[in-house]
């Protein structure tokens, strides 16, 4: 594992693959595997980037945050989007996967930013959510994170993603559901 993250905000991409992804392709620091019923889903927190391959019988949807340098296949790609702002996105897989997104990159004063690390700090032990700090990424700041927190219901997944920069103040949260349709 590298010992310093220079990972900025502004060098980061969502991507959408129609296919699944092979963990060669990440650094994987924290791996959760979801079977319900009708689907699986693979969870991977691969530094303050993620991973999410949801599969139902041979059809995968996979939601990626990676930095832009990264080397993705082009293969089954169908979304490449900038992260910044605030953006939305559905897609329909003809394997009977239904995918909404919702993409926000909050940057904001030091202050809110302090207290919004403790909350969601605070939220991860509570809920005992998928929590992944970066404390040899954290020079002088607060340490960087990622949370991310799910709900594994008959026939859909809503997962909820927060990845946390204190040096640039910023805060990335997505709000994915994949269904089973």
């Amino acid at each position: 594992m590298p010992t310093r993250q220079e990972q900025r905000v502004e060098e980061l991409q969502f991507l959408l693959y129609s296919r699944p992804l092979h963990p060669e392709f990440f650094d994987i620091y924290h791996d959760h595997r979801i079977v319900k019923g009708e689907y699986e889903a693979q969870i991977w927190i691969t530094g303050i980037r993620h991973a999410i391959g949801f599969y139902r019988e041979s059809a995968a949807v996979a939601e990626v945050i990676s930095d832009a340098t990264a080397l993705l296949p082009h293969r089954g790609r169908v979304l490449a989007l900038p992260v910044r702002g605030e953006k939305q996105h559905q897609y329909e897989h003809d394997g009977g996967i239904h995918y909404m997104m919702n993409l926000q990159v909050e940057t904001v004063s030091q202050r809110l930013y302090g207290r919004l690390h403790r909350d969601l700090t605070d939220q991860a032990e509570k809920t005992g959510g998928l929590f992944v700090p970066f404390p040899q990424w954290a020079g002088n700041a607060l340490a960087p994170f990622t949370y991310i927190d799910y709900e594994s219901k008959v026939g859909q997944l809503h997962v909820f993603v927060y990845h946390a920069f204190p040096a640039e103040r910023t805060l990335i949260k997505t709000q994915s559901i994949f269904e089973v349709v």
